[in-house]
């Protein structure tokens, strides 16, 4: 193992998790309506959208960009769908006045989709995953470290972010602006962004 390429792995990737993105917003908003749980719950389903990243990154960075360019707009369009309807239960629960439990599976299958098809995962273990191989040690073995190290960094981030936010608001938050109705609203943020971002990347005739 070279530690030097280690040491800028980890370097790398503080910075990369340090910027919030798609999960970030998504587990932050599952987190206000279903607290500590819901935000585990997508972060395991980050977790499996980062494996599929890192094991294609390390078998063909070909497929990767394939990948990237075939089936990540479809896929960006399906989880955008799936996250708004996600915001509809939210914006419907808050009309309620009454918490609704969210499923544990559709939760992990959201916060799934929002990592495979967030195009910021993808550039890194493009452009960047490869640079920290050195062809000197296994490269298998190179991966699978690589690949814990981020998925404890990226996980620990995730969850930072959405349990200070959530702890934060409930704190802070009139009684009037419920948890579900700012989850709702950061679903439907999250859920729209990925469909246009999918709709833009679809191939043009």
């Amino acid at each position: 193992m070279d530690i030097t390429l280690l040491i800028a792995f980890i370097t790398t990737t503080l910075f990369f998790v340090a910027t919030p993105g798609p999960s970030v917003a998504f587990a932050t908003a599952q987190a206000l309506r279903h607290g500590t749980r819901g935000a585990c719950v997508t972060v395991a389903g980050d977790a499996l959208g980062t494996i599929v990243h890192i094991t294609i990154a390390a078998s063909s960075l070909t497929v990767l960009i394939a990948l990237s360019d075939l089936i990540l707009p479809p896929l960006q369009i399906m989880g955008g769908i799936f996250i708004l309807y996600m915001a509809y239960q939210s914006f419907k629960a808050a009309g309620q006045g009454a918490s609704v439990a969210a499923s544990d599976k559709a939760t992990f299958w959201a916060g799934f989709f929002a990592c495979v098809s967030n195009p910021k995962a993808i550039v890194f273990f493009v452009a960047l995953f490869p640079a920290f191989i050195s062809t000197d040690h296994s490269i298998l073995l190179q991966s699978i470290i690589y690949g814990a190290i981020f998925l404890v960094l990226d996980a620990v981030s995730i969850l930072a972010y959405a349990l200070v936010t959530m702890h934060t608001v409930r704190r802070t938050s009139s009684r009037w602006l419920r948890p579900e109705m700012l989850s709702g609203l950061g679903l439907s943020g999250v859920g729209m962004a990925m469909i246009v971002k999918g709709y833009r990347a679809l191939p043009q005739n």
